[in-house]
């Protein structure tokens, strides 16, 4: 009995330990909770804004249902500056009445002021600082990045969580810019290809809608939209890609998982797209080849859909009619593949990852190229055959088109 009694005290004891709390405790009317933050460089200083929900916010009609108060914002910002990105967030402490805390944030965007002198020294804090996310989505913009950071959004009090939303809808509806977030950001940058792209986040407008009163409209003057798909090579912004070649680029790197694609019914009668397929899953395998000096990159890509519209008179219970649209939707992906590839050779920046598949396949050559350091040479002179097959694997509910049914 006394054995046991012994035993339940060392283990209230080490329960004692266990409950005793965490060493850097802090309450949450004490903490400022950062859902989206911005760099820039300005002055030859890290210039900061963070995104900070506002706890005396009601719900309003920006998203909430109910009634509550509609004048008070659902986040405040605060900018401020310092040699380092570190005495940036500390100097928020003589300006704000909560400590920065940065476990919930969402996002991060990067003004290209930042991107162009050079993105490590950012990166090196988020994989450091205890309560920074890795997995905040990064993103560009071509002006200031913390003028983001104030643009109010409709049918969302969360701006940092909203935008968030809207890169995974875009990467899982559209395909043409898969969201990165920042470990993969740190990832790509260090693999083979030390490469990697972001896409870019934009103004539609000329002036912020920061009001909140701004949000009760039915449509807004400014609002956050996705534009282009920014290119980062060993750490450095070098240059945008468009929406179709970043579409292009999705194709090459096995990144399409759903997305619409108008092309011409009948290619030769008319070079106007008059038809549209939806892509219901698509996957690509790449496989380099040395042949002639050169490497060729041999891209596989199947493809299968479902046909949306159509605007010629085809007649769809016909095999030759399903596959003559099949051809000409696999030619509109291989010509999207070449322009894109075109505009990566330009910019010489191995976003297509294929560095890592030279270097899983063909380690020998592979070794031999980072010896030379002719990696940049080898990336330029790269062919690439795309090669494409597609299956139509519905038509929708009628097998005939509203065309070909109107009177002669």
């Amino acid at each position: 009995m006394r054995h046991k009694g012994r035993s339940l005290l060392l283990v209230l004891s080490l329960l004692s330990l266990l409950t005793g709390g965490c060493w850097d405790d802090r309450e949450l009317n004490e903490l400022g909770i950062v859902s989206g933050s911005a760099y820039d460089w300005e002055d030859d200083e890290w210039k900061a804004t963070y995104q900070v929900i506002n706890p005396s916010s009601g719900t309003s009609s920006m998203g909430g249902s109910g009634g509550g108060s509609t004048s008070s914002p659902p986040f405040l910002t605060y900018t401020v500056k310092g040699a380092t990105i570190a005495q940036a967030v500390e100097r928020t402490n003589l300006t704000s009445t909560r400590e920065m805390f940065f476990s919930h944030s969402r996002i991060t965007v990067i003004g290209e002021s930042v991107a162009k002198r050079g993105i490590s020294q950012l990166i090196d804090l988020f994989l450091r600082k205890p309560d920074a996310r890795e997995t905040v989505y990064v993103f560009l913009t071509e002006g200031e990045a913390g003028r983001i950071l104030n643009q109010l959004m409709q049918l969302t009090k969360n701006q940092g969580a909203g935008i968030q939303l809207m890169i995974e809808q875009e990467a899982r509806l559209t395909s043409y810019f898969p969201g990165t977030r920042m470990y993969e950001l740190a990832m790509q940058l260090t693999s083979d290809s030390e490469s990697t792209t972001v896409p870019e986040i934009k103004l539609t407008g000329n002036r912020v809608m920061d009001r909140t009163d701004d949000t009760a409209q039915t449509d807004l003057p400014s609002r956050i939209a996705f534009g282009r798909l920014g290119v980062l090579k060993e750490d450095r912004f070098v240059g945008w890609l468009s929406q179709r070649e970043a579409f292009g680029l999705s194709f090459m790197t096995d990144k399409v998982k759903r997305a619409n694609i108008s092309f011409p019914s009948i290619p030769g009668k008319s070079d106007r797209d008059d038809a549209s397929v939806t892509l219901l899953h698509s996957s690509t395998s790449v496989r380099p080849i040395w042949e002639n000096d050169h490497y060729v990159m041999d891209i596989d890509i199947k493809a299968g859909g479902i046909l949306n519209e159509l605007g010629s008179e085809l007649d769809l219970e016909k095999v030759s009619s399903m596959r003559q649209m099949e051809h000409s939707i696999e030619n509109n992906i291989v010509e999207i593949i070449n322009t894109s590839w075109h505009a990566v050779k330009k910019l010489n920046a191995d976003v297509t990852g294929f560095a890592v598949s030279i270097h899983r396949n063909h380690p020998k050559r592979w070794k031999r190229i980072k010896q030379e350091d002719s990696w940049d040479t080898v990336f330029q002179n790269i062919e690439i055959r795309p090669h494409v097959k597609m299956k139509i694997e519905r038509i929708g509910l009628t097998g005939s088109s509203y065309k070909s049914l109107e009177p002669k």
